[in-house]
């Protein structure tokens, strides 16, 4: 398979650069909203910027660099939001920051739907692992230290797989209330904080409750010799 560049050619130094991409970006996510990935091309990507398709080539090599700019823009504004709702309830209850955590996933979902499914469908499709490294990091990281901050609620010390467990039950819900109407439903975000909490106030308990029931198991604190 052909290796496909997904790098922007060059960084804008000048506002008036600056501004040229901020121009092109936006009619990139424009045009993926409206004609979907079908419609999708540099040369309607650069109409509907209204600059010429050989100022978009300046910055942008491919329709596939496009779309990785906008996974990236999307992905950093992501992470900072939850960064900054971690730090924002640093002295507030568990459900409360979970609540504000939902909120977030309820308007990624919801804001601008068919963007979001598009650029999902391109996350999957295109190789940005490495890219896309660096802002799962900074969210696990972020909503580690929730949990972190609040482990005496939890069933067991918080552990890197409850993170994802947790993403993973969160964006199953929101997104399956997202297929039954175009607005999410008056009590979405109470079900989902509810679910996150019912599940790390039980998460591995089960496990430890199967382990002390074996034969060869072992009390805390001892070594199997």
């Amino acid at each position: 398979m052909p290796r496909i560049d997904l790098r922007q050619r060059k960084s804008p130094r000048q506002a008036r650069s600056v501004d040229t991409v901020e121009t092109i970006l936006t009619a990139a996510a424009r045009v993926l909203e409206r004609e979907s990935l079908a419609g999708f091309n540099t040369n309607r990507v650069a109409e509907v910027a209204g600059v010429s398709v050989g100022s978009l080539y300046q910055y942008f090599p491919n329709k596939s660099a496009l779309v990785a700019a906008l996974i990236d823009r999307h992905e950093s504004a992501l992470a900072a939001s939850i960064e900054a709702c971690v730090a924002a309830h640093h002295d507030r209850s568990l459900r409360e920051a979970l609540l504000a955590l939902v909120d977030i996933g309820i308007a990624q979902q919801y804001t601008r739907p068919t963007l979001a499914a598009a650029l999902d469908h391109e996350e999957a499709r295109l190789p940005l692992g490495p890219r896309l490294r660096e802002y799962e990091q900074r969210i696990g990281a972020a909503v580690m230290t929730l949990l972190q901050r609040h482990a005496a609620e939890l069933a067991a010390p918080p552990q890197p797989r409850d993170v994802q467990d947790i993403f993973v039950i969160a964006k199953a819900m929101i997104e399956a209330d997202a297929v039954a109407g175009r607005t999410p439903s008056a009590d979405l975000r109470d079900r989902v904080a509810h679910a996150l909490l019912g599940y790390l106030a039980t998460a591995r308990s089960a496990d430890r409750a199967s382990a002390a029931d074996r034969p060869d198991a072992t009390p805390t604190g001892q070594s199997v010799r």
